[in-house]
């Protein structure tokens, strides 16, 4: 018992480490890129269903500030991640990997998982660029990309934000709470397909089903298929 204390005192005290240096490099961005953070980190870019051509949404995706914020938020969809595996799964079949219950070793699982999502969102970019050239829509596969980290940026950050202070009241993470954050991750992820779909039909001047079949390719049936593997892999 002592010893199941100490290992879940160890795992809380890591993610507090974590969040306190996501949310550290979170100011450091605000006061070292101002007008792009201002532009990136706005409501809109989470809830606005229509096209704004500001700063936040005209970066190049492979310019330095598009690199440093995907990666940032490569770097919180990590720690969300790994607390909520361990907050559900850590006694039941999750992989050695992703326990986290020794201090030295957080860090570095953490970055390690970082590395493998920030390679993913590049994944996802070819899958954007090979279904928008098929579709014909080369003018919104760079948009699409933007739109998609920068939607997933601001919801992370109001995740980590929660999390962070689950992580602060209790050693032990509260079941339910770690179950609706989960929830709400699975429900993000399909809206932002939806948020995508919305601003293409207001953007270009193709018809609902073509737009719908395009967001289908490159968003909900990957989504979907994901989430049928993760799912299997847990029964």
């Amino acid at each position: 018992m002592i010893y199941t204390q100490l290992v879940r005192a160890e795992g809380r005290d890591a993610f507090i480490v974590i969040a306190i240096i996501l949310l550290c490099t979170y100011a450091v961005s605000r006061a070292v890129f101002p007008k792009v953070f201002s532009g990136i980190i706005a409501p809109n870019k989470l809830f606005g269903f229509r096209v704004r051509e500001d700063l936040g949404s005209n970066l190049r995706p492979f310019s330095s500030e598009h690199l440093y914020f995907t990666a940032l938020s490569s770097l919180s969809l990590s720690f969300v991640i790994l607390f909520i595996a361990n907050g559900l799964w850590k006694e039941n079949s999750l992989p050695e990997i992703l326990v986290v219950d020794h201090f030295g070793l957080a860090i570095i699982q953490w970055l390690g998982l970082f590395v493998v999502l920030n390679v993913l969102v590049y994944v996802k970019f070819l899958l954007i660029l090979g279904f928008g050239l098929l579709f014909d829509l080369r003018g919104s596969i760079a948009r699409h990309f933007v739109d998609m980290v920068n939607a997933s940026l601001v919801f992370f950050l109001i995740v980590l934000l929660f999390l962070a202070l689950v992580s602060f009241s209790s050693i032990v993470f509260p079941e339910r709470l770690i179950q609706f954050t989960l929830a709400a991750m699975v429900i993000f992820f399909y809206y932002r397909g939806f948020l995508i779909y919305m601003r293409m039909l207001n953007e270009r001047p193709h018809s609902k089903l073509f737009i719908f079949s395009y967001i289908c390719a490159t968003e909900l049936t990957p989504l979907t298929i994901g989430l049928v593997l993760i799912i299997n892999s847990q029964i």
